[in-house]
């Protein structure tokens, strides 16, 4: 009797370490997949970022470009050029007398609206050539959104 009581507790040791193993497998199998899911959640971040400072130096270019371009005329209309083979956009607009909008912008991909950076500029010495006005930034003149009242007048 006492041999088989003996034989039973020996038998039921075998399968607590079973037990065990499967539970430690188990928690092994929710550790790994809950660290799956912060990977692809970080992965998708990361293109969000990527995306969006592409974007951002994209229209600093455009700025930078239109700046360094000769423009026909100013006016209170928009008006655009674009560099497609480095795929810059920018458009300036007159505001008064002295100030001039210039507006550059970035493309985020995926059907997202553009990213879209202003920059305020003056003419440069102030006389209209031949070849066409020449922009000159105002320190400090850059801002991430529309300086005009009514919003639809900020795109073209």
């Amino acid at each position: 009797m006492l041999r088989s009581r003996i034989c039973l507790i020996r038998s039921q040791q075998g399968y607590s370490t079973i037990v065990m193993v499967m539970l430690l497998m188990l928690f092994g199998t929710l550790m790994l997949k809950g660290q799956s899911e912060q990977l692809l959640i970080q992965v998708k971040i990361y293109a969000d970022e990527r995306r969006y400072f592409r974007a951002y130096h994209q229209a600093l270019s455009s700025l930078s470009w239109a700046l360094s371009q000769r423009w026909a005329g100013l006016s209170s209309e928009w008006q655009c050029r674009k560099a497609e083979n480095h795929q810059l956009s920018s458009c300036i607009r007159q505001l008064n007398d002295t100030d001039t909008l210039v507006r550059g912008e970035g493309r985020m991909g995926n059907n997202q609206p553009p990213l879209v950076l202003f920059q305020l500029a003056g003419r440069f010495g102030g006389q209209l050539s031949p070849e066409g006005i020449k922009l000159q930034p105002f320190s400090r003149g850059k801002i991430d959104f529309c300086p005009l009242k009514v919003p639809a007048e900020c795109s073209p």
